[in-house]
């Protein structure tokens, strides 16, 4: 098969795989949401009923996440999922939430759950620190300093890979010319750490 026709089915697949982890997470999510829902219906405290929700339903969205390449799609399917979980906290429908005119800000000022794409972000920019800094030849490394020679890239705009939030975010430019890579920043253990409170 020609370079093109095979980069194509390699990303189909890796959507489909991604679409199908999402779903299995989301179906996680609700599951650990109804395992608690009688007890956060009888909390009267919004921070402990926060708490266990963020204990408990949030990992079990975002269990894995750190690994994902997350499109805007992926990210709008995580948000309506986590909104949707935080309603039914609250004791909220959607058309209720609509007649009232209530923004998102308004719902999780009243749930005071933590933000899942925050989260998800906070663990991709731990993982990757952690990659960047091992030394001991492992995949996950090699992989992000990996670049093909003597190939061409498939016509048309480059799908979105794993690693190019963090280069727009992390690395850093002068004018159009890079400047300092995110793996560069990421060996260096206390810069990273001062990476991820900016960003978080």
């Amino acid at each position: 098969r020609s370079m093109s026709t095979s980069t194509s089915v390699g990303y189909s697949t890796i959507t489909t795989n991604w679409s199908r982890e999402l779903h299995r997470r989301r179906r996680a999510a609700w599951a650990a949401f109804n395992n608690i829902k009688n007890t956060t219906d009888a909390l009267s405290c919004p921070r402990i009923r926060a708490q266990l929700f963020d204990s408990i339903v949030l990992p079990a969205l975002t269990y894995g996440s750190e690994v994902w390449t997350f499109t805007q799609a992926l990210s709008e399917r995580v948000r309506v999922t986590h909104a949707a979980l935080e309603r039914r906290l609250v004791g909220i429908s959607l058309s209720e939430q609509r007649q009232r005119n209530l923004h998102r800000e308004d719902i999780r000022a009243q749930s005071e759950v933590r933000d899942p794409l925050l989260v998800i972000k906070k663990k991709k920019l731990g993982w990757a620190g952690h990659i960047m800094r091992r030394n001991d030849g492992r995949w996950t490394r090699l992989v992000q300093e990996w670049y093909p020679i003597g190939e061409k890239r498939p016509v048309g705009r480059p799908r979105m890979r794993w690693s190019d939030s963090l280069k727009e975010q992390i690395s850093l430019f002068d004018g159009n010319h890079l400047k300092t890579h995110w793996s560069t920043i990421a060996k260096d253990r206390m810069a990273w750490k001062a990476v991820i409170r900016d960003h978080i």
